[in-house]
C-alpha cells in the first residue's frame, strides 16, 4: 500500500514537472510565433488554412513537403520570383506553420480532400501545382479523383513507392495513444520539436551542405514547430504512424498530365524513385538539381527557378 501511495507521488511529481516545462515552452515561444506575416485564410470545413497569392497570369500552386516542422516557408524565395509571370499561390497544409492544427489522425485522404477544396473555392480555375516530398503523394490521388483541377504537375523529391506502401499497425495505434495524453503527449513532441533536433533533422536530412542552414531557417522551421503550442504532436503522430501513406500506383499509371520528377541531385534514393515511378508511367519528366538534397528551391535556388520556368 506505501510503494503504491509512493509510485503515485512520483508519477504525480513528474507529471508536474513535466506540465511546468511544457508550460515554460509554451511561453518561449508564444512571442516568436505570434507575429503575422501579410497573407489570408481559406475557411475551410475542417479549419483555416494559412496562404498566400501573389502575381499575375496562369496560376500556380506550390506546397510544401509534409513534417510537423514545415511550411510554406520552403518556399519563400521562389514564389517572390514566379510572381514575376504567374498567380503564385503559397500555401500552410492544415497541421503546419500557420494553418489550424485539429488534434485528429491526419490521413493521405484529409489532405487530398484540402487540396481540392482549396482548388475549387479559392484558385477556381485549373492550376498547374508544383508539391514536395510526401505533398506529392496527396496531389496525385487529387487528380485522379477530379482531374479538372490540375495541369502540369512537379514533383520534388516525392517519397519511394515502396515506403508509401506502409500502412498503420500496432506500433502505430500505441503512438496515436501515446502522443494523446495530454501532457506526456505534449512533453514527447517538445522532445522530437527541440531545437537540437531540428537542426540535426535540416544539416543531416534535408540539406547537402550543411552549411547552407543558417541560423534563420533553423529558427523558422522551430517556430513553426511549435506554433498552437504543442498541438503539432498530432500530426507528427499520424506520420510516424503511417496514417499519411497511400498507395499511388493506379493513380500515378492513369494519369495524362505532364509530369515531372526534379530530384535534388544528392537524394541518396533518387535513382530507386525515378526507376519505380517511370515503370508505371513512362511519360514523367526527370530533372536533378546539383548541389542539393530534399529542398532544392532553398539550396539550389537558381537551377530550381530555371526548371520550373522551363517546365511550366
Amino acid at each position: 500500500m506505501k510503494k503504491s501511495k509512493s509510485l503515485l507521488k512520483i508519477s504525480a511529481a513528474a507529471l508536474g514537472v513535466l506540465h511546468c516545462i511544457n508550460k515554460l515552452i509554451d511561453s518561449t515561444v508564444s512571442g516568436n510565433t505570434a507575429a503575422k506575416s501579410s497573407g489570408k485564410y481559406y475557411h475551410w470545413k475542417h479549419g483555416d488554412i494559412f496562404y498566400h497569392v501573389s502575381g499575375e497570369g496562369t496560376p500556380l500552386l506550390l506546397i510544401h513537403d509534409l513534417n510537423a516542422f514545415s511550411s510554406s516557408y520552403e518556399w519563400k524565395q521562389i514564389a517572390k520570383a514566379l510572381a514575376g509571370d504567374y498567380k503564385v499561390y503559397t500555401i500552410d497544409l492544415i497541421g503546419c506553420g500557420k494553418s489550424d492544427r485539429p488534434c485528429i489522425t491526419y490521413t493521405n485522404f484529409f489532405y487530398v480532400q484540402m487540396i481540392s477544396d482549396f482548388v475549387k473555392d479559392v484558385i477556381g480555375e485549373k492550376t498547374d501545382i508544383a508539391a514536395n516530398g510526401l505533398s506529392s503523394s496527396f496531389v496525385l490521388m487529387a487528380n485522379a479523383l477530379n482531374d479538372k483541377l490540375f495541369g502540369k504537375i512537379m514533383m520534388i523529391n516525392p517519397k519511394k513507392l515502396s515506403v508509401l506502401k506502409n500502412t498503420p499497425n500496432e506500433r502505430s495505434k500505441i503512438l496515436l495513444r501515446l502522443f494523446d495524453l495530454p501532457i506526456v503527449g505534449k512533453s514527447a513532441y517538445y522532445i522530437a520539436a527541440n531545437k537540437t533536433n531540428i537542426e540535426y533533422y535540416l544539416t543531416e536530412k534535408v540539406f547537402y551542405n550543411p552549411f547552407e542552414v543558417t541560423p534563420g531557417i533553423v529558427k523558422a522551421y522551430y517556430d513553426n514547430a511549435h506554433t498552437s503550442k504543442g498541438n503539432g504532436k498530432a500530426l507528427l503522430a499520424s506520420l510516424e504512424g503511417n496514417y499519411l501513406n497511400v498507395d499511388i500506383t493506379q493513380s500515378l499509371k492513369n494519369t495524362s498530365n505532364d509530369m515531372m520528377i526534379v530530384n535534388g541531385m544528392h537524394n541518396e534514393y533518387k535513382d530507386d524513385i525515378v526507376a519505380s515511378y517511370r515503370r508505371i508511367n513512362e511519360n514523367i519528366e526527370v530533372d536533378e538539381i546539383s548541389g542539393s538534397k530534399l529542398l532544392p528551391q532553398i539550396e539550389s535556388y537558381d537551377e530550381m527557378l530555371e526548371t520550373m520556368y522551363r517546365f511550366f
